[in-house]
């Protein structure tokens, strides 16, 4: 009895150091992955305006974003509803929008500065890291990027906050109130006519 009663404690501490090592592994692991592809981006987003910066983005955001599980996310409650050639139709107008409206909201966003500040896991396979982006006339962005650690691992981001403000819920709640009013199709429908006018703009 009394080896069991002191291999019990021993067994309890075991497991919450190798608990702990691993949460400071995809802590410190996500903060890398975060700060190596933020600062791609800025380099990017430095370039001239115009297609070569527009692919160079494109590619970007393909490694660094889990752009079919964002998809997925985004559909909400919605997900079950969608049969599988809606599903294939919506991810791509998903990602076509994602890549083309974002790139160009980032026009005018150059020499900036991106630095990680601090990441906390939220489990064993995400966290949650935060940085500051600070731009040249003096204005600041605290976002955060939520991470995921797959099988292989790598890393790629789900959700991005900033200041407070979750893009992935932000896409959930305007897509929830289109599939409300015109359905699965209706978004995709959308989802494309808006993407052509950004490019169109973009021209």
């Amino acid at each position: 009895m009394q080896i069991s009663r002191l291999r019990l404690p021993l067994v309890v501490l075991a497991g919450f150091l190798s608990s702990a090592i691993a949460w400071a592994g995809i802590e410190d692991d996500a903060s890398v992955f975060v700060d190596e592809h933020g600062n791609e981006l800025i380099d990017i987003l430095d370039l001239p305006q115009g297609a070569d910066r527009r692919d160079q983005f494109q590619t970007w955001l393909s490694a660094t974003f889990n752009l079919e599980s964002l998809a997925s996310l985004a559909l909400g409650p919605y997900l079950g509803t969608a049969s599988d050639d809606q599903m294939e139709a919506y991810e791509e107008a998903f990602a076509r929008y994602i890549v083309v409206t974002y790139e160009a909201r980032f026009d005018s966003f150059s020499g900036y500065d991106f630095n990680v500040m601090r990441a906390r896991p939220m489990g064993d396979d995400d966290a949650i890291v935060r940085t500051n982006i600070s731009g040249p006339d003096g204005t600041s962005y605290v976002v955060d990027f939520r991470v995921e650690l797959y099988a292989d691992g790598t890393f790629q981001v789900i959700d991005v906050a900033v200041e407070g403000l979750s893009m992935l819920k932000t896409q959930r709640d305007e897509f929830s109130a289109v599939i409300q009013r015109d359905g699965i199709d209706g978004l995709i429908s959308s989802l494309n006519e808006r993407t052509a006018l950004v490019e169109a703009s973009a021209n």
